[in-house]
């Protein structure tokens, strides 16, 4: 049964939704945060919690797990080292979601 299971969807599809989401992960650990819409950070927000428990831990499940979703050889190093580390003692809660009001030109909740 799947009460109380929320998903958050787009509407472009099922490739290009995981695609806009490996995109929108990839900038977020390269920049440290990013400006979008309300609905495409909480579907963000989720992803990164659950890849930072994986980068707490540095092993080789782990490894091929980050890298099957980033998808970039180059960021791995930097996602146990910069990310995994300082956070390591933390038990969740690892990104937040700063509201910034509407945007000016589409009204979008940012």
């Amino acid at each position: 049964m799947r009460h109380r299971i929320k998903k958050i969807k787009f509407k472009s599809g099922r490739g290009a939704n995981k695609m806009m989401t490996r995109k929108l992960i990839v900038n977020f650990i390269r920049q440290g945060k990013i400006t979008t819409t309300l609905k495409r950070v909480k579907i963000l927000k989720a992803q990164i919690e659950k890849l930072v428990e994986k980068m707490k831990v540095k092993n080789e499940a782990n490894k091929n797990k980050l890298l099957s979703v980033v998808g970039d050889e180059r960021l791995i190093p930097k996602m146990f080292e910069d990310i995994g580390k300082p956070l390591k003692e933390r038990v969740g809660g690892y990104v937040k979601i700063v509201r910034l009001g509407a945007r000016q030109s589409d009204s979008a909740e940012v």
